[in-house]
């Protein structure tokens, strides 16, 4: 065989199996935040109650909902989701403050990590802010 050849066989079998490797040692996929599903290490606020309806699925702060819709397939897709939340679930590693004003204002609620429930009347359609805390 050509030594040209084989030194260019040599290297693709080399890139192969780096390649083979790097796929075999990937982790799972990372969250994708708002995208209306909620997955692990997520925080999510419902549209209705009992975590059913469209979902808002957080991994970082969001000091002010006015901006912000619900994603995907679900009945309420493109609506607000500031005020209109009534239930949640947080999966995140960190417990989660929500406040009925934008910046964690008026009342302001503490969500435990893998805790969820539904709105009380003093949450139930104001939630307008939601901050992770740094201390699980």
């Amino acid at each position: 065989m050509d030594m040209g050849i084989r030194k260019l066989a040599s290297g693709c079998i080399a890139a192969v199996s780096v390649g083979a490797i790097l796929l075999a040692t990937a982790g799972p996929a990372a969250a994708w935040a708002r995208d209306g599903n909620l997955e692990a290490q997520e925080f999510g606020l419902y549209y209705w109650q009992n975590r059913s309806g469209c979902v808002f699925d957080l991994v970082t702060t969001d000091l002010n909902f006015s901006d912000d819709k619900y994603q995907g397939s679900c009945s309420a897709s493109g609506y607000t989701v500031n005020d209109t939340t009534e239930s949640y679930w947080n999966r995140h590693f960190y417990a989660w403050k929500v406040g009925t004003d934008k910046n964690l204002g008026g009342n302001v609620g503490e969500i435990p990590s893998n805790y969820y429930g539904n709105a009380s009347t003093n949450f139930k359609n104001k939630i307008s802010s939601a901050d992770y805390t740094l201390h699980p």
